[in-house]
């Protein structure tokens, strides 16, 4: 490359700034900086290092020009001059040792762009390789030590800035213990028997958990709060699926050291090494992509991990316990090889399903309870009659299950405030089911029992018509079951694949069909245990 001359550096310099914005936006502003340097300059190649313990992860631009030198001596020569920078805290620059006419320039990255050095850190050093004697010129080396001058000091900001991003990130992840229900009051209600037992036989061991169900039913806060109940914290949440980078997945996880990926300006450590002890509890684990999933499954079954740039002999190592969220078909996922069953072995040791809300209404009385208790305790909210007939009654599918309710709940709320202040009761026309609620309009035989649906005889009619229904639907189901459960010598587990159904999905309906499989054994003449 020929000789520049920098009469004016002012217009080179706007370049070079020009440069450095450009990189901040895209995450590469330490390589776009040493690029633009190369131009302005004349450079043939141009080296960075950040100071790190050892050998620092280096930022190349361009390639040298040195050609018949082999690679090696010329990174051995980089090396060399980073080092001597870093150790003897100045500028070095004079003649390469495989070039006649080649020169080089290597200058400190300081924190804070002062001449006085007074209150500034060594960030890293920067190499800068010429093919003629650019690198002796005392104007050149000027405007090198200048632009290392601006490239440390933001450096040293992006690191502020990533320090302060990564410890809002950990304390957003962490369990605050904030408006969460206790695992007793979570699975009290009878519907939640099956699950409750299954939690209590977990809580003990280390085994992974998974939580499935629909979306709204509560599993992150039932997660949340049997681990707590098993004191195994801290208590670490992680959202899996938001981007499909594996470099991000893997940062997020496991961490990064410093300098590993473009814009890694600072160390960082993973949620598991956050959560080591505790519990991790991975939120819609279905969203994970395939290439993060062997990740998460070396060390579901290692417990050790490498975080991204990690040069250590002996991987990291963590003792937690896993529990998945998921409101995703988990048998589709796998069938349709987008999550890995090895996997989904891993992390569902013990599988719990959630059951909807729709499937647990008498329920629905005491969790609206205990969210108006919980989101205004200084009122004492009460439901009156109306609003507990309407709330349960099978007009409404509670697609959006406890979160839905709870949005209704609020609703009422602020109208039962503003029709009269002084009096804490919600009633049925607070609720607004009948005009905002996810109706089930599906048609059934109630609505030929009227020629005016809209009549006040009509609608009881219709009502009177769906309960019998409902009675009607009980039963045929509890035939099903007892039949089911005579033909499997009433061993849950093999009824429950009998019918296709999860065994804690099948163990809540028989609590309220009050089906006793113990009757079923003694018909069948053995002692085997419940499976």
């Amino acid at each position: 490359m020929g000789r520049v001359e920098i009469t004016n550096p002012w217009p080179r310099m706007r370049d070079i700034v020009s440069a450095v914005v450009k990189g901040l936006h895209g995450g590469r502003f330490i390589e776009e900086t040493l690029e633009a340097l190369c131009v302005q300059i004349g450079a043939a190649s141009a080296w960075s290092t950040l100071e790190t313990k050892g050998a620092g992860p280096m930022h190349r631009s361009r390639t040298a020009s040195f050609r018949g030198v082999p690679p090696a001596v010329l990174a051995q020569h980089v090396t060399e001059s980073l080092s001597q920078v870093q150790a003897e805290l100045k500028t070095f620059a004079g003649p390469v040792p495989f070039a006649p006419e080649g020169s080089f320039a290597a200058v400190p990255l300081w924190s804070h762009p002062t001449a006085s050095g007074r209150g500034r850190t060594l960030i890293g050093a920067m190499y800068l390789e010429f093919s003629g004697d650019q690198g002796t010129r005392k104007e050149v080396l000027e405007f090198i030590e200048c632009v290392g001058s601006l490239l440390g000091g933001v450096i040293a900001q992006q690191t502020l800035i990533e320090t302060t991003r990564e410890d809002l990130r950990v304390e957003r992840a962490k369990d605050r213990n904030e408006h969460y229900l206790s695992l007793d009051d979570l699975l009290s209600p009878d519907s939640m028997t099956a699950i409750r037992e299954e939690l209590r036989a977990a809580a003990a061991g280390q085994a992974s958990i998974m939580f499935l169900g629909e979306s709204g039913t509560g599993k992150t806060q039932l997660a949340t709060a049997f681990a707590r109940a098993s004191n195994q914290e801290p208590i670490v949440r992680a959202t899996l699926g938001m981007a499909d980078d594996l470099n991000t997945i893997t940062s997020e996880l496991f961490g990064h050291e410093r300098g590993s990926f473009s814009g890694a300006v600072s160390k960082r450590k993973g949620l598991v090494e956050y959560a080591d002890g505790g519990t991790l509890i991975l939120d819609e684990v279905l969203n994970l992509p395939l290439n993060a999933q062997q990740l998460l499954l070396d060390f579901t079954q290692f417990g050790s991990y490498r975080p991204l740039g990690y040069q250590g002999r002996e991987p990291k190592t963590a003792s937690l316990r896993l529990i998945s969220v998921t409101n995703g078909d988990v048998e589709k996922a796998i069938a349709d090889t987008r999550f890995r069953q090895d996997l989904y072995y891993r992390l569902a040791t013990v599988p719990i399903v959630l059951p909807p809300l729709r499937e647990r209404r008498a329920d629905i009385p005491s969790i609206a309870g205990r969210y108006l208790n919980r989101t205004d305790a200084q009122t004492d909210w009460e439901l009156d009659g109306s609003a507990v007939e309407l709330l349960t009654s099978r007009l409404f599918t509670w697609d959006g299950n406890i979160r839905e309710l709870e949005a209704v709940l609020e609703r009422a709320r602020n109208r039962a405030r503003a029709t009269n202040p002084k009096d804490a009761v919600i009633e049925a026309r607070h609720l607004g089911l009948e005009a905002a609620g996810p109706v089930d309009t599906k048609p059934t035989r109630a609505s030929s029992m009227s020629s005016d649906p809209r009549t006040r005889d009509g609608i009881q009619g219709r009502w009177q018509e769906l309960d019998d229904q409902k009675s009607e639907l009980d039963d045929l189901e509890k035939a099903i079951i007892e039949d089911a459960l005579a033909a499997c010598e009433g061993i849950v587990a093999r009824t429950a694949r009998m019918l296709s159904v999860p065994r804690t999905g099948l163990i809540s309906r028989m609590a309220t069909l009050d089906i006793d499989p113990e009757r079923f054994k003694s018909r069948a003449g053995t002692t085997k245990s419940i499976g």
